[in-house]
């Protein structure tokens, strides 16, 4: 489904962080800019960017992190930024969905200084409908029989680092731990057209988590569902070879 957002000047610094919303937004929508200037405003407004990555054709996706996102030893220690040159748009990942599907003992405003911040950055930030009760989010999971977030996938034992493929970043973590962002191939990134989800790949790089020597991804199943909260059974369906395409290939970065 195509979704239609128009822009206006409703500032992330204007909603109530006090009272939590009934629906999170997966990400938000903001204005064109190019890649130059993003990364020179994250800089400024104390985010690192690890990476740059071309997902798509004319879609760029930039990787960031800061302390307060570190500090949560989690998935959403890294947050991605997408460019889409061809759609003159901006996207990033929602911290607010992120943490209260990741993150136990989350309250709605706990990462307002880093959304805060990405207004700086992105200037006005538009939730778009791809939305999620956030009540669910804690226990998500796309269906009865699908995996939950705790439901990982060990790609690799005994290892300090993938040795082979095309790896975007690591990230070392307050607690150790590594966060690896793997690039995947493009036949696999495709998956998004096939489903009409071109303007949202910046649910890529993939990311997988090395801990104790164990390598480990959150299983595609939950993430793409997660990333994607308005994915129907059939478009599910339609990648349905994908989820295994994506641990294979992380699995092979990692021999």
């Amino acid at each position: 489904m195509a979704t239609t957002v128009i822009l206006t000047s409703h500032a992330v610094a204007e909603f109530n962080f006090d009272k939590a919303p009934t629906k999170l937004t997966a990400h938000y929508l903001a204005g064109m800019q190019s890649v130059a200037d993003i990364k020179a405003k994250l800089t400024t407004n104390g985010f690192t960017v690890l990476a740059t990555d071309s997902v798509l054709k004319d879609e760029t996706v930039i990787t960031i992190t800061n302390d307060e996102l570190k500090a949560t030893n989690s998935y959403m220690a890294t947050l991605h930024i997408l460019v889409n040159t061809k759609d003159k748009e901006v996207r990033v990942q929602n911290p607010s969905y992120l943490a209260s599907a990741y993150i136990k003992g989350y309250k709605y405003g706990d990462f307002k200084a880093t959304l805060n911040s990405l207004e700086k950055v992105l200037s006005s930030m538009i939730p778009v409908l791809q939305q999620k009760e956030m009540d669910k989010l804690p226990e998500y999971h796309f269906m009865f029989g699908m995996p939950y977030l705790e439901d990982t996938i060990t790609v690799a034992e005994n290892v300090t680092s993938p040795k082979v493929g095309k790896i975007s970043y690591r990230l070392k973590l307050p607690n150790g731990a590594i966060l690896v962002g793997h690039t995947l191939s493009k036949e696999t990134s495709a998956f998004l057209n096939k489903i009409h989800q071109n303007k949202n790949a910046q649910l890529l790089p993939y990311e997988s988590m090395i801990k104790d020597g164990k390598a480990t991804i959150l299983d595609p199943k939950y993430y793409l569902a997660l990333s994607l909260p308005n994915l129907s059974m059939g478009e599910f369906m339609k990648i349905a070879t994908i989820p295994d395409a994506i641990e294979k290939e992380i699995e092979k970065a990692y021999r």
